[in-house]
């Protein structure tokens, strides 16, 4: 029996063994595996690094040009401004030019004789019309048109001193040095 006993001791220090060699093994394994898995995990932090210094470096360009765009912007909106500014002084210097223009141009063409004649042609032709209306609906009457013997009486509230004052539009000006008429 000793024997026997001293192989079942054997037998079983084999197998204590075994499963310590076993259980080592797996242990090895795991361990082979979570080195590995740390592994991938250090290359992944390694790589997503990267992208983070990338994407920095990208937001960082985009930052500038989002600033650069900013100020053109900016002075873009200045410089129409100006040119607006500019625009409507160019206007109102264009304006005046015109209405100094037109009022030279009025001038002369009152002094000359083409105004007198149009004008004598206007006034003439309306008192005819007028004269013949006057005779159509008041045939009966008779018009007086000697109006140096007998005048026609004055509105109410206009006296003849009003009328001796007055210097109407069609009263003769004189030209300013500058060749434009002087504002009453």
């Amino acid at each position: 029996m000793d024997m026997w006993l001293c192989v079942k001791w054997a037998i079983n220090a084999a197998e204590k063994a075994k499963k310590a060699y076993e259980d080592g093994r797996a242990k090895v394994a795991e361990a082979g595996k979570a080195i590995q898995d740390h592994a991938n995990l250090a290359k992944d932090l390694q790589a997503a690094e990267r992208q983070v210094r990338v994407y920095e470096s990208k937001f960082a360009d985009l930052s500038a040009a989002l600033e650069s765009a900013w100020l053109s912007a900016r002075e873009a909106l200045e410089a129409k401004e100006v040119v607006e500014v500019a625009l409507e002084e160019s206007e109102q210097a264009k304006a005046s030019e015109i209405e100094a223009a037109v009022q030279e141009a009025v001038r002369k063409y009152r002094y000359s004789s083409d105004f007198s004649t149009l004008l004598d042609k206007e006034v003439g032709s309306e008192m005819v019309d007028l004269i013949y209306r006057f005779k159509r609906y008041n045939p009966g009457t008779k018009l007086n048109l000697n109006f140096i013997v007998d005048p026609p009486p004055l509105p109410e509230g206009v006296t003849e001193e009003m009328i001796d004052e007055y210097e109407g539009e069609d009263a003769p000006r004189e030209p300013t040095a500058t060749g434009a008429e002087e504002a009453t």
